[in-house]
């Protein structure tokens, strides 16, 4: 048996995703909550790609995995480098695709050591004791057939070229083991049955194959090996855990402790999915959430602060206030619009650089390259971009907010019916003439302060006020009769005409919607 040469007394956790899809909210929770405990016990964090799947498993979902747990500042200590194809840490591969011989001598050494024995029941004989076992309201377990099978049988079947599996005795009494979560955990051993360790095995020269072996059993091995301490997942995994306490106990390993998350569902209570909206972190980031937002929320998924009101964390805040003792047990629901108040709250707080540079491609066709662009625009863009910041939820929702500033289009204005009561009093005309004529009679840009005078000398020429006068004057130059404040937006639509973005000036917003 190998050994894992762990370091003693140091708290290791691992985050072992499969590459076969993208990181969703499930597991990207699991992944924050094995990275808080590390960083809170100042422990290690392993980073194990679980990649024996060769046909689902894709390096470009190995990449993008990588890249959002880096967009979330999820860093690890030991396992697949960033940004290159090497490893880091004294316990690899890290990658199980690459870990199949060391699998190979962990089962020949169970077998010599009769802890495990190979079952040669073809998938029809399976099938028939699972329908026996439901007519018979037994659980769905393998009966054993196999396990006393003598050593002459056994040969036989192996020089007959037999398919087999490889599977794990039981021992004859209760498995149990300690959840953080949720206490001390106890399985009987005739609901468990004797799980397999690896599947389509063959013997023989032609044709042999020394088999696939199964999640439970590699990931076993390599928690052992790795030197993990503590396993930190979802609860689905609840039902593997007593097979996976039996392969320790078989090899003679110490069992490391467990913590299960709980589920996590959508609005509707079910079990969170596509159907209820984004799910995976690239999605999220695409839409423009920030990740300090995304791992504030992340965070509240199953856990709650000391004080059960804090919900606002940083992530250095989070690393000191987190306990896997305030783990919950109750199902966690995803809300959309919790998340959005988060991301509204963080948005608030980052620089405006920082939005317009995350901004920049929702733009694509209106903006030159980023790289290619002037100072006046870069400047421009992000005022453009503080100024619709306070009115959305995430950074992908701007470019429609924002979109009357690089063109106006007066027929659909006049058309929406939204508009239709502001444009259809009869002062509306009267008071986008005289703006007009105001406008036309002004040289060079229009500035706040001319704005806000014209605006006044219309209301005391013509009486009229508030809603009445502003709404008509509003759709005329945005098409639509609310947005942002005139003394704002009226100097980033003169400014923009001056940087060949094609941006129609006051002036000619008035005249388009008026006639001239």
């Amino acid at each position: 048996m190998i050994e894992s040469d762990m370091e003693n007394g140091t708290i290791r956790v691992r985050f072992a995703p499969s590459p076969t899809g993208l990181l969703h909210v499930g597991n990207a929770r699991t992944a924050l909550f094995n990275w808080l405990f590390a960083k809170r016990m100042g422990g290690k964090l392993v980073l194990r790609i679980e990649d024996t799947d060769l046909e689902r498993s894709k390096s470009m979902y190995e990449k993008k995995l990588i890249e959002d747990l880096v967009w979330l500042g999820l860093t690890w200590d030991e396992g697949p480098n960033e940004n290159d194809p090497g490893e880091t840490g004294k316990f690899g591969p890290y990658h199980q695709s690459k870990r199949i011989e060391l699998y190979s001598t962990h089962t020949v050494q169970l077998l010599a050591e009769n802890k495990a024995y190979r079952c040669f029941c073809t998938p029809e004989e399976l099938d028939e004791e699972r329908r026996r076992a439901a007519d018979e309201h037994r659980p769905p377990v393998y009966s054993g057939k196999c396990r006393n099978l003598s050593k002459q049988e056994v040969k036989e079947n192996l020089l007959r070229g037999k398919t087999y599996t490889v599977r794990l005795k039981i021992p004859d009494h209760p498995i149990k083991f300690h959840d953080i979560v949720r206490g001390d955990l106890e399985f009987a051993a005739d609901t468990i049955g004797d799980p397999i360790l690896v599947r389509s095995a063959k013997s023989g020269a032609v044709g042999g194959s020394p088999g696939v072996p199964v999640y439970n059993y590699v990931v076993t091995v390599d928690d052992s090996l790795m030197g993990i301490t503590h396993v930190i997942r979802g609860d689905d995994h609840i039902a593997n855990t007593p097979k996976q306490v039996a392969i320790y106990e078989a090899f003679g390993w110490k069992v490391p402790e467990f913590a299960h998350l709980s589920t996590i569902l959508g609005p509707d209570r079910e079990r969170l999915s596509k159907r209820h909206g984004a799910t995976s972190m690239s999605s999220f980031r695409e839409m423009g959430y920030l990740p300090e937002a995304m791992v504030n929320y992340l965070s509240l998924l199953g856990w709650d602060a000391e004080d059960s009101k804090t919900e606002t964390f940083t992530s250095a805040q989070l690393v000191q206030a987190f306990s896997l003792q305030r783990v919950t047990t109750s199902p966690a629901i995803f809300d959309y619009e919790k998340l959005d108040s988060l991301n509204r709250h963080y948005m608030k707080q980052a620089p405006p650089g920082r939005l317009a540079a995350l901004c920049w491609d929702y733009f694509g066709g209106l903006l030159p390259e980023k790289e290619e662009a002037p100072d006046a625009v870069l400047v421009w863009f992000f005022h453009v971009i503080g100024l619709f910041v306070p009115s959305v939820s995430h950074l992908d929702e701007i470019p429609a907010k924002a979109a009357f500033i690089f063109h106006m289009d007066p027929n659909l204005a006049r058309a929406d019916q939204d508009n239709a009561a502001a444009l259809a009093a009869g002062s509306a005309q009267t008071v986008l003439n005289e703006l007009a004529n105001h406008v036309r009679a002004h040289a060079g840009q229009v500035s706040a302060s001319d704005f806000s005078g014209w605006i006044n000398q219309i209301k005391e020429a013509t009486g009229v006020q508030g809603d009445e006068l502003f709404h008509p004057i509003r759709i005329a130059l945005t098409g639509t009769h609310s947005g942002p404040e005139f003394e704002k937006l009226i100097p980033l639509i003169e400014q923009g005409v001056e940087l060949n973005l094609g941006i129609p000036s006051v002036r000619q917003r008035l005249d388009a919607f008026i006639g001239v």
